[in-house]
């Protein structure tokens, strides 16, 4: 049994189960001169279930979201092969996996009314992606925990529920009804658009309304949105482009992988700039650093395959982590050796900017500059956002967070 795995509507390799009971498989290449990954160079030989693993699993919901995907679909939590199977017809990057014998199906979309988005929401826990069980035509895949939906939108701003592998566009993220992190749709849009206010590259937001509370719409960066349908545009974050499996995002103290220094390594190798990418990373760890971002892990830092190797990916999943207490404040990847944001000064910036290959008395002028438009930007931000009526409280605690930390810039 195989699972074709197509860039574009070339059929470039093949999943394959080893072992009927255990779930386990490999992937191999077919006639290709396209690596799918940094870790899955182009080979004749198929790679090992333990090669193969980092990548594709990868591509699958993480944590509760992943359990309850599985159940509706009576699989194992654990059957990535089984879920693969099921979901892979839209995912991240470029690539879509389909089961050989099932048959083709035109892409289509079932646009959706302002009732039945707000449905669509309403419904999100207890349909995670918004994958229905049953209707075989809504199968898509995205990584992460957070609850979402994953759609089409028009140009005239239509939503729509993607079917039969059309490429999604869009990315809705509502406040959770729960509230147990208040105001975190807000969170996120102000600090995305913060970071675009001070010119860095970071995926396209806005805020809406749906079931009568804010959402985050977010443009998938790896969509060509110029063209109906989208084109998918192939990326893969840095657990995959390192060959790591998803348990293994959050650097550890003493541990080489995942880190800036490997991601400046990859970057050295495989990037058509790697000077601007490298100095871009080290931007957004600053940036991260600065609103209190302490979910900045191995998943949420990608690569954009373009023709002739790679480019870092626009920041995503942005926002200020700090303001919730109940939320480990430790970074996620270490600046120097350091893990605890009040830690972090002018030896750990030094540290960074050995490791991005970064001259460290230009690099010091740059995060100081950096440090000060944040701060500037975020107070006309949030003065925008309280005339136009999306204010809430959290900015001015990311506010007081940015402030403090541009001290520790110097």
């Amino acid at each position: 049994m195989s699972l074709g795995v197509y860039w574009g509507k070339e059929r470039i390799g093949e999943l394959e189960l080893t072992d009927q009971f255990s779930r386990e498989y490999r992937f191999r290449y077919l006639a290709s001169n396209r690596a799918i990954s940094l870790s899955l160079p182009v080979q004749a030989e198929p790679f090992t279930p333990a090669q193969s693993r980092p990548f594709f699993d990868a591509l699958l919901p993480e944590g509760t979201v992943r359990e309850q995907i599985a159940a509706s679909l009576k699989l194992a939590s654990s059957d990535s092969y089984g879920l693969l199977a099921a979901l892979g017809r839209d995912c991240a990057g470029a690539l879509q996996i389909v089961e050989a014998t099932h048959p083709s199906q035109a892409p289509d979309c079932r646009w959706l009314d302002q009732r039945q988005l707000d449905e669509l929401i309403r419904d999100l826990p207890r349909r995670p992606l918004g994958v229905t069980p049953g209707d075989e035509r809504r199968r898509l895949s995205l990584a992460g925990v957070q609850r979402k939906a994953v759609l089409v939108r028009d140009l005239q701003g239509r939503f729509g529920e993607p079917l039969n592998g059309i490429a999604s566009t869009h990315i809705l993220k509502p406040q959770p009804a729960d509230d147990e992190f208040p105001d975190l749709a807000i969170n996120e849009y102000f600090c995305m658009r913060l970071a675009a206010r001070c010119g860095l590259p970071v995926a396209a937001v806005e805020l809406i309304e749906a079931d009568s509370r804010p959402c985050l719409v977010v443009a998938r960066y790896d969509r060509d949105l110029t063209q109906t349908p989208a084109r998918r545009l192939h990326q893969e974050d840095l657990c995959q482009a390192l060959g790591l499996t998803t348990a293994f995002k959050y650097q550890q103290p003493d541990w080489s992988m995942p880190s800036f220094a490997a991601l400046a390594t990859l970057l050295d190798r495989h990037s058509i700039r790697p000077g601007a990418d490298r100095l871009a990373a080290a931007e957004s760890a600053i940036f991260s650093f600065l609103v209190g971002n302490a979910d900045a892990h191995a998943k949420n830092i990608s690569l954009l395959h373009v023709e002739g190797g790679v480019r870092l990916a626009p920041m995503y999943d942005v926002m200020s982590t700090v303001v919730y207490p109940q939320l480990n404040g430790d970074l996620a990847l270490g600046i120097g050796d350091e893990f605890d944001p009040g830690k972090i000064g002018a030896t750990q910036w030094t540290d960074l900017a050995s490791d991005m290959g970064l001259n460290d008395a230009a690099f010091e002028a740059e995060r100081v500059r950096l440090g000060e438009l944040v701060v500037a930007e975020a107070n006309k931000l949030a003065e925008e956002a309280r005339a136009a009526g999306w204010h809430r409280p959290t900015l001015d605690a990311i506010r007081r967070v940015i402030a403090a930390r541009a001290r520790q810039l110097h």
